[in-house]
């Protein structure tokens, strides 16, 4: 945890020298013990406010699409290997049913003329 509260100090730096800001908005961008952020986070979540710099709940609800998405492309892949057993089977009906149409073909009587 302490190299990521290195890293957030070090990308406050960067952002202090570049931008104009007051230290409220660099601490509610990035806030001076990141990691607390982070635990914050894992509690259950108050009432949120109105600050739009509530980077709490952004990375929350990056973390649920994340999830989603994942999800989404697991169950895509299930349906993808599914889709490939049931042509195998497909293909393996059909050889099964031209051998029986052609025995049954052979069985026949020929047609009389």
């Amino acid at each position: 945890m302490d190299s990521l509260d290195k890293e957030a100090d070090r990308i406050r730096s960067i952002f202090s020298t570049s931008f104009p800001h007051s230290s409220e908005d660099l601490n509610r961008l990035i806030p001076e013990n990141f990691t607390d952020t982070l635990a914050r986070r894992a509690e259950p979540a108050a009432k949120a406010e109105t600050d739009e710099f509530d980077w709490s709940i952004t990375l929350a609800n990056i973390e649920a699409i994340v999830d989603a998405s994942n999800a989404s492309k697991a169950l895509v892949a299930d349906a993808e290997r599914r889709a490939e057993i049931a042509e195998a089977k497909a293909k393996e009906a059909i050889h099964w049913l031209r051998i029986l149409h052609e025995a049954v073909l052979r069985g026949m009587p020929s047609p009389s003329t």
